[in-house]
């Protein structure tokens, strides 16, 4: 009997470790990296390597990959009407890094096209990006189709060149080869104390310190360096065509980057945060309002013999401090929009920039401030969808999310002290297991 017991014993023993295994080796996470697919036709379907992914809007879709799960390696494009797009998809990117890659779709030719032209573009270097009338038509060399008799613009663009463009005439029934060469201008090698600063050239940002711009065009750019916790360094530089300048930005750290900055033209006005008095704007520098909460805050000035400025302003936790610089008498522009998201399948919850919202897809936020934000949607049996986001003032942003199956990373994004639901349940395990140990040597 006591060789029975032991028996048991031991086969319970390992069914708790099996399980305890299986459960670390389902574990699934980790830092996220991003795929940009820029693609020439927007409501276009994105796969990873057949599963779903979204749908293109305004030439692009994010793709947010754990760094630490199984890599992709190779999207499809399609659309009813255009021939399906396939490409290898470079290495997972680095936690907090974005890997580019294009694809242009082709329309699938009509039997009868007689009444319409057509222009093949190619380019040196080639693998331009090429824009017909302004709207992005894909890499060259490429044969844009299906045009109607009339004038047309192109244009070809690559990082590091000189736009090159041109005026082209169609007609019916023909076919127009245009030829663009691109120039390599002057450019501007940047550095900063500290580094790993953000770089900004003409108000886009193109990379992070040290680094080194290209593809500047002769005359004068405006350069900012940024980071968290410090003061934003700026600069106007004259560039010269085949030339190099180099930068050095040393930036002036802040105590507090959960602060708005104020200003107002004309100095002097009374500042009020969600209605409580802070102080009056000063001339020559900004007013800092510190250790402000997260969240959208109410914002008003008050001057004598203007109108009141009233605006919102919303504060995102790590975030830099907020600048607002009221012009009294005039209304602030609008800096929040909404976003519009929508899930195959639906009823994902969501989050917004690692915050839980309260609300599953199809879901509309709004309030949303203006800029760059990270969507992650989250449904049981699914793995998580990611995708970024930029939001404009006043207008609506369309978001799909293809959710696949898998296992979802659960609760809230950031990481929290409970303990997993998985090791609960081990737990509760080899409760189970002393508890039968116990009762069959009892009974023996």
């Amino acid at each position: 009997m006591k060789n029975i017991v032991n028996s048991r014993t031991t086969t319970v023993l390992i069914f708790v470790i099996a399980l305890f295994l299986c459960h670390t080796a389902s574990a699934t996470g980790g830092d996220v990296g991003w795929y940009e697919i820029h693609c020439n036709v927007d409501g276009a379907s994105v796969y990873f390597d057949g599963v779903y992914k979204g749908q293109i809007h305004s030439g692009v879709l994010s793709v947010g990959v754990y760094t630490t799960a199984t890599p992709y390696s190779s999207v499809s494009v399609q659309k009813d009407g255009y021939y399906t797009a396939t490409a290898q998809l470079p290495t997972t990117p680095a936690a907090g890094e974005t890997a580019n890659v294009y694809v242009t779709l082709n329309p699938v030719a009509s039997p009868t096209q007689s009444e319409y032209g057509s222009i093949y573009v190619s380019s040196s270097p080639s693998g331009a990006r090429i824009h017909l009338n302004d709207q992005y038509q894909g890499l060259s060399p490429i044969t844009l189709s299906g045009l109607r008799p009339g004038s047309y613009s192109i244009d070809a663009e690559m990082d590091g060149y000189e736009t090159a463009e041109t005026t082209v005439t169609v007609s019916a029934g023909t076919t127009r080869n245009v030829y663009l060469t691109l120039v390599s201008p002057g450019s501007v090698s940047v550095e900063s104390n500290p580094t790993d600063a953000y770089v900004y050239v003409n108000g886009a940002m193109v990379g992070k310190t040290p680094y080194v711009v290209t593809g500047l065009s002769s005359g004068d750019h405006e350069f900012m360096v940024t980071k968290n916790g410090y003061y934003n360094w700026k600069k106007t530089i004259t560039v010269l065509e085949g030339q190099q300048r180099s930068i050095y930005a040393t930036l002036q750290p802040i105590e507090n980057t959960q602060g708005i900055l104020v200003t107002s033209e004309p100095s002097g006005a009374k500042i009020y945060l969600d209605g409580v008095y802070q102080g009056e704007t000063m001339s020559g520098q900004a007013y800092p309002i510190t250790d402000v909460s997260t969240g959208i805050h109410s914002l008003i000035l008050e001057l004598d013999g203007y109108p009141d400025y009233k605006t919102s302003v919303s504060i995102v936790e790590g975030g830099s401090p907020v600048e607002i610089n009221a012009v009294m008498g005039e209304s602030p522009a609008v800096t929040t929009g909404s976003i519009h998201i929508t899930s195959t399948p639906s009823g994902a919850t969501i989050y917004l920039d690692d915050i839980y919202e309260g609300a599953i897809t199809p879901y509309t936020l709004s309030g949303v401030s203006a800029g760059e934000h990270t969507v992650t949607l989250r449904l049981e049996g699914y793995s998580d969808g990611i995708s970024k986001v930029t939001v404009t003032g006043g207008e609506v942003e369309q978001l799909s999310i293809g959710l696949a199956p898998g296992s979802s990373s659960g609760g809230t994004v950031q990481p929290t002290s409970t303990p997993l639901p998985g090791f609960v349940a081990l737990t509760a395990l080899v409760a189970l297991a002393a508890a039968f140990i116990f009762f069959v040597s009892k009974r023996e």
